[in-house]
């Protein structure tokens, strides 16, 4: 019986990648509520950020997740996802929630391929900064915690047998 997983962690550190492999690989359903933002509001994240500020891109996030049911067996996150505790419990009551804990070097590389990632910040944070104010909290809400340096591949192996486990 595979358990409903929901990935956290931040921008570039895999969720989505890592998602879309999963529910390929087990043919299971997948939701990435960035992109159910992005359909919603017909913007990129980034967009929508500048139109309306980072507050409202999280309340929209909260809103999103608010709205997966159990039926939704893989969920990729927004990165500030952690933000919202309402958000967090609901994951918590019916999914696996999984840490893909990436170095900050990593992030840096990654996010700077993508410039338009719709972080939902402050204007003017730094990736550092933002990497050291979430940590906590992703691993607080972590039920496990996955290494986000490795391979697609392998990293799909390693929760298949976590969530046969």
């Amino acid at each position: 019986m595979f358990n409903n997983i929901s990935f956290i962690g931040m921008a570039g550190c895999g969720k989505s990648t890592i998602g879309k492999a999963l529910s390929s690989k087990l043919s299971l359903s997948f939701v990435d509520t960035d992109l159910l933002i992005e359909a919603r509001f017909n913007q990129s994240l980034e967009s929508i950020k500048k139109s309306n500020g980072y507050e409202f891109v999280r309340m929209v996030e909260e809103e999103a997740i608010l709205g997966l049911e159990k039926s939704t067996k893989i969920i990729s996150t927004g990165g500030s996802a952690i933000y919202s505790e309402k958000s967090m419990r609901h994951l918590d009551a019916f999914t696996n929630i999984i840490y893909i804990c990436t170095p900050l070097n990593l992030i840096k590389e990654r996010i700077l391929e993508d410039q338009e990632r719709g972080l939902a910040v402050p204007d003017g944070m730094s990736i550092e900064d933002i990497f050291k104010e979430r940590e906590s909290l992703y691993e607080k809400w972590a039920k496990q915690t996955i290494d986000g340096r490795l391979s697609v591949d392998t990293l799909v192996k390693t929760i298949v047998s976590l969530s046969n486990g």
